[in-house]
């Protein structure tokens, strides 16, 4: 039988994409798309399929191609958060020099997109093209709907022609990226739909859950409407058994914004489950009050009550960290390898947070003997060194604190306090 090819997808010579704090890579490695020629099988169709309306984009010879393997290979060398980003508009900036880029409309976009993309809808390319990097040598990734969706590949054509050559069209598109089994990310506009009346009293939506990963004080302080908490750490031990029985159901997951490991980490675990449609608010809590939307919790109640009562409150105050450090105290970094890859405070111990929960003997051996020792601890975000702290104390430590909030580490060890 006769067979055509939609594509001979080809990629002129060695293609290679840089990575800039990559949890696989250090800055100056390469992260090269693997293999380097990608799958042509999605584009090969029968020719009956085209007499029978087969919509498949077809193949532009001027149109640089990446398949699924490829742009795993290259999210895997990019790191799942940012220390940096401040809103869904900007690319993340340890990317470096790799911009993903989302070509549907605007309300696709928010229901569910690649993490770390930003959105520049085909149909009004010129109204969003300032979003695009300064740099015409960005490698941009353009993607949509699949292999029926020419939006990436118009907007591939429209970038070139404003000098990014530079410019790669992932056709498979969001099906193929959520057969391999990954997560998208939502804006707080949809994830507002999602808990309207006029959405949750019809008889025809399905009820969508809402997971808080904070901690537990930070999410009875203030939660999105709806949510539940859940502690990420302690899925398969605690909360396993209370998630959806439908592996299909929506499930979204928040904690302390672009920077916060937490929901990234449930959403893997809830993949790893079986679960099918799991999304992560990215933005978290600061993007949803940003958007000015309402919080349920003590903090907008009327009301007084101390849900740490009968708990040393170890967390400290920017001011405090920095007279601790001045005073010598051991800092305990519980950020993961990847994360510390890029810089650790000088002189700082590494005890991934993982470790501390599964009470792993290691712990103990890297902490200091002396139990005296003043131990402040902090992650990326406040929400995994509140987790431990206590932990960290039940071994015997007298002064043992965290902060609580975030904090971006350079490669030299100097740090800002967020």
């Amino acid at each position: 039988m006769k067979k055509w090819a939609i594509g001979l997808l080809s990629l002129a010579g060695m293609i290679t994409l840089s990575a800039c704090g990559t949890s696989q890579a250090s800055e100056t490695e390469p992260t090269s798309f693997l293999p380097m020629e990608p799958d042509v099988s999605p584009y090969i169709v029968e020719e009956e399929a085209e007499e029978e309306g087969q919509d498949h984009v077809p193949y532009h010879e001027n149109w640089n191609y990446i398949d699924t393997v490829q742009l795993t290979r290259l999210m895997d060398g990019l790191p799942e958060i940012s220390q940096d980003r401040e809103s869904y508009d900007q690319v993340p900036p340890e990317w470096g020099d790799v911009a993903l880029i989302d070509s549907r409309p605007p309300g696709v976009y928010a229901a569910g997109h690649i993490n770390g993309a930003i959105n520049i809808p085909d149909s009004e390319f010129d109204d969003y093209k300032h979003l695009l990097p300064e740099d015409k040598d960005t490698q941009l990734i353009f993607y949509c709907g699949g292999l029926h969706c020419a939006l990436s590949g118009n907007s591939s054509e429209k970038a070139m022609d404003m000098g990014y050559e530079n410019s790669y069209v992932y056709q498979e598109g969001t099906p193929a990226w959520k057969s391999a089994g990954n997560y998208f990310t939502v804006t707080p506009e949809y994830v507002e739909e999602q808990i309207l009346e006029s959405n949750v009293a019809r008889d025809d939506t399905d009820p969508v859950m809402i997971i808080d990963t904070r901690t537990y004080a930070g999410y009875f302080a203030e939660h999105i409407p709806t949510a539940v908490f859940w502690d990420d750490t302690q899925y398969g031990t605690k909360y396993q058994g209370f998630a959806p029985e439908n592996k299909d159901a929506e499930i979204i997951i928040y904690c302390g914004g672009f920077f916060c490991h937490k929901s990234p980490a449930l959403a893997d675990d809830l993949l790893g489950d079986g679960y099918t449609n799991v999304k992560v608010l990215s933005g978290g809590m600061p993007a949803w009050k940003q958007a000015g939307l309402p919080t349920f919790g003590m903090e907008t109640a009327d009301a007084d009550f101390d849900v740490s009562a009968g708990k040393v409150d170890r967390s400290v105050s920017a001011e405090d960290f920095e007279d601790l450090i001045a005073s010598g105290a051991t800092v305990v970094d519980v950020r993961g390898d990847g994360e510390v890859a890029n810089g650790m405070i000088d002189g700082a111990l590494h005890v991934p947070d993982g470790d501390i929960h599964a009470n792993d003997p290691s712990v103990e051996e890297t902490l200091p003997d002396d139990k005296s020792t003043t131990l402040l601890i902090h992650c990326a975000s406040g929400a995994r060194a509140s987790g431990v702290v206590e932990k960290i104390a039940d071994l015997g430590y007298e002064e043992v604190y965290y902060w609580n909030g975030g904090i971006s580490i350079s490669d030299d060890g100097s740090y800002t306090l967020n």
